[in-house]
């Protein structure tokens, strides 16, 4: 844009990015001799780059660090079972594994190796959430934690394994020897612990090709995710260890008992006998579901915030490419009678030039139809964003139910289930139904029914979230409109309803290549009495004045400089009520000419507009123009419409400002050289 406050900083970032600079080698050449400009560089190379970024480098700096800081702890309170209880036991004939009391010590190697395993662990998650909280640099605090949870995962691994060769060779002269929960428990955080490190690997090497920042760019909310995950697990495993000293429980079979009952599943073997387990079992139930609850609203939030964000604005990113070559293919087949509006033609192209063919319209009709096309692309990819968010939590629980019925199915071998008990299993403990007719009861089986209902808790959390976002509201207008076409007309008539189902129901699939009436603007009414109409006021009446001050003083200049600072401060205000907006403020085309001209932009001016489909343009005053559907289009990115136009204006103000200071102070320092110069002349 041409001063919108992000040129030249922006517009030097989208073209490293577009040709492929990620290295950050540019950010020491523009604005080194210029601080502010510096500043503003730093702000839009990372909002932009993080948005015009590959997904895997978003999954790698964002989402794999978040899975770290949920995951990790829990491979610790995994940790921690394996080291409360001993790993051996005797099962007699006829009798389930749970009700053995026969366990066995354990070598004195096994318990210092799973000793160190534990510490090695503890000392990698205070670094993880050192870094998360910015209080340990990510160079620093990166290795050790790689190298820590490395450490553990092969020290539970070499003991895990000298173990089961052990047993191997002991059940030839001790019938009956099995391991116990706490084994399995081991096997788990080493797995754990493994893949976590590989996973902090991309991270790492990421942040060293420079496609990210060596730093975690997390909001309030991401931050405190690990502090309130801790926090769950040591709930879960102080009220275990309490409750196994009162009903004379093993820990592990404490840790099972308290995971069925903080999350709510209840399925009532084993429970509280005595008077002092049920009389904690109040404030213990309660303040669980309460800590549970933070944690689950605190994921809702993440997903909301900034997954949908993120793979929102890349999406529409997607959408846009992608109907820009669609339409491009079809014209160089010939093929343009069949090419519609949302298929992204919101005029006629010569191939090869740019220019219009068979119609000619003028410059801000042009921007008006790429603005237009711009809209029908964001609503597109939204719809998408939805649905494929929708599909892919949907997938997330299938495999979670399918393949957990599975495996329970194995585990509870003894029990004869068939492949049906498991899905039976599983989907009653999915809902938290619990009817508590069978249950778990191999230890195996129990160790692997924590960390699968743990892992299930973000999981249905966000599907149902997206189901929220998705099938429930539709649902909700469907009811909404058969109650308005049958007994309950409203405002607009049976006739006009049809006709608006109809559009809406073609626009819901994507078939409609009409364009959809824009939403009208919240600041706008029937009378005329928007931001615009306002403005427009504002300004008959600042010529006036400027017109009096000019006879006056003589200096229209300065008039014209003050009321522009203004009207600056006036609509900047105005716009912050619409940041955090829901949904979020879309303005019209006009709205964004009047913003426009307030930044130094004029839509009917071509001299800093860029051909639509042109690519990447090599001549210097050619790469800082742009369009409506180009990568500097201010509808494309992370930032909300009404954010994008506070930070604009602010800069604009801010850079207003120092102008004028500079300019009085330049003034100033001239007068006194005058001054002293007279003086020695006298």
């Amino acid at each position: 844009m041409n001063d919108p406050g992000f040129d030249p900083a922006i517009a030097e970032t989208a073209d490293n990015v577009e040709s492929g600079k990620q290295d950050g080698s540019s950010m020491h050449s523009v604005g080194k001799d210029d601080p502010d400009t510096s500043l503003r560089w730093v702000s839009a190379n990372r909002e932009l780059s993080e948005f015009l970024q590959p997904v895997k480098w978003w999954y790698a700096s964002t989402e794999i660090p978040l899975i770290a800081a949920t995951i990790g702890p829990m491979a610790s309170a995994f940790n921690i079972c394996s080291l409360a209880d001993r790993w051996r036991q005797i099962t007699q004939p006829g009798k389930s594994p749970v009700d053995s009391i026969h366990t066995l010590a354990d070598p004195t190697r096994v318990v210092a190796m799973n000793s160190a395993s534990l510490a090695a662990a503890l000392v990698a998650n205070f670094c993880l959430l050192m870094t998360m909280t910015k209080r340990m640099p990510f160079n620093i605090a990166q290795p050790i934690v790689i190298v820590g949870w490395y450490l553990s995962s092969v020290l539970l691994a070499v003991v895990l394994i000298t173990t089961l060769y052990s047993v191997r060779s002991e059940r030839q002269t001790t019938p009956g020897l099995e391991f116990t929960e706490a084994y399995y428990y081991a096997a788990i955080a080493a797995a754990l612990y493994f893949v976590l490190s590989t996973m902090l690997i991309v991270t790492v090497y990421g942040a060293f090709k420079g496609h990210y920042s060596p730093e975690f760019h997390l909001t309030k909310s991401q931050r405190t995710l690990m502090v309130q995950n801790t926090g769950f697990l040591m709930y879960l495993m102080v009220g275990s260890a309490i409750y196994a000293n009162i009903e004379g429980w093993r820990f592990t079979d404490a840790v099972w008992w308290s995971d069925f009952t903080i999350l709510t599943i209840g399925i009532g073997y084993p429970s509280p006998a005595t008077h002092l387990g049920r009389g904690l079992l109040f404030p213990y139930a309660i303040g669980g579901i309460l800590i549970l609850g933070i944690v689950v609203s605190s994921i809702r939030s993440l997903v909301m915030e900034r997954g949908k964000t993120k793979m929102g604005s890349r999406l529409v990113e997607r959408t846009r490419r992608a109907g820009v070559k669609r339409m491009m293919s079809k014209y160089a087949h010939g093929d343009e009678k069949n090419t519609k509006f949302w298929d992204f033609n919101p005029f006629r192209l010569h191939m090869d030039t740019g220019d219009y063919q068979d119609e000619e319209i003028d410059e801000e009709e042009r921007r008006r139809r790429e603005f237009q096309a711009m809209r029908r692309v964001r609503r597109i990819a939204h719809v998408q964003h939805r649905w494929l968010s929708l599909l892919t939590s949907t997938m997330a629980v299938a495999i979670l139910w399918l393949v957990g019925a599975l495996i329970f199915q194995h585990a509870e071998g003894t029990q004869q289930w068939s492949y049906f008990h498991g899905l039976y299993y599983a989907y009653t403990t999915l809902l938290t139904i619990g009817y508590g007719d069978i249950y778990n009861i191999s230890n195996w089986g129990r160790a692997f029914f924590v960390f699968w209902s743990l892992l299930a808790v973000p999981t249905m959390t966000i599907f149902i979230s997206n189901l929220g976002n998705t099938v429930i509201i539709a649902f909700r207008d469907f009811m909404n409109y058969i109650g308005e076409i049958t007994f309950l007309p409203g405002e607009l008539g049976y006739r006009e309803r049809f006709k608006q189902f109809y559009k809406q129901t073609k626009a819901l699939i994507l078939l409609s290549g009409e364009e959809e009436p824009a939403p009208k603007s919240a600041t706008a009414n029937d009378n005329g009495d928007g931001p615009v109409a306002h403005a427009e006021e504002v300004l008959a009446e600042a010529q006036l004045e400027e017109e009096e001050e000019a006879r006056q003083r003589g200096d229209i200049v300065a008039e014209n400089i003050h009321h522009h600072q203004y009207i600056l401060i006036k609509e900047i205000r105005q716009m912050y009520h619409y940041v955090n907006a829901t949904p979020p403020k879309e303005f019209e085309y006009e709205e964004w000419v009047y913003f426009l001209k307030l930044l130094g932009e004029e839509e009917t001016y071509s001299e800093r507009h860029r051909k639509p489909y042109s690519s990447n343009p090599k001549d210097e005053e050619e790469r800082k123009k742009w369009s409506w559907i180009g990568h500097r289009s201010p509808l494309l990115g992370d930032k909300q419409e009404a954010e994008w136009l506070v930070e604009a204006l602010s800069d604009k103000l801010e850079r207003e400002l120092k102008s004028l200071r500079d300019e009085k102070r330049d003034i100033n320092y001239h007068r006194r050289s005058q001054h002293l110069s007279g003086s020695d002349k006298q």
